[in-house]
């Protein structure tokens, strides 16, 4: 199947944090992102980026996540969390991000109620950022 929208000019960049990678490579191929392992990166490229965000246990390298997050804050376009409520990561991703670009998800979702919900999120985003009406 061909991807729902592929961005030429104004690529989609996305971040995941909690995901399970099978569940980040089927929602990098569906909507056919590049995955990238740094922030820093989303200033690089033009195409679709999607950074699946590891955990991080020191607070200097949460501290400077959170920094190259808030210095690309405004080629993010959604930043969706999984099944960490309350975590560090979490509130500190949640505090990185524009409120209207911030989203988490129950991680008693299975894999396909997972997909599910970021495919509704991102169908959203993706209309919303070509002026479509669903």
């Amino acid at each position: 199947a061909a991807p729902f929208f592929q961005k030429t000019r104004n690529a989609m960049n996305i971040v995941l944090y909690g995901f399970p990678e099978a569940a980040t490579r089927r929602i990098a191929r569906h909507y056919a992102l590049q995955t990238i392992d740094a922030p820093e990166e989303f200033g690089s490229r033009d195409t679709g980026l999607l950074l699946h965000a590891r955990r991080i246990s020191s607070n200097e390298q949460l501290l400077a996540f959170y920094n190259a997050l808030l210095h690309h804050e405004e080629r993010i376009d959604a930043v969706i969390v999984c099944g960490v409520e309350g975590c560090n990561m979490e509130r500190m991703l949640q505090y990185g991000s524009a409120q209207s670009k911030f989203y988490s998800l129950s991680g008693t979702l299975d894999e396909e109620e997972l997909f599910d919900q970021v495919q509704l999120i991102l169908d959203a985003r993706f209309a919303e950022g070509n002026r479509i009406n669903l």
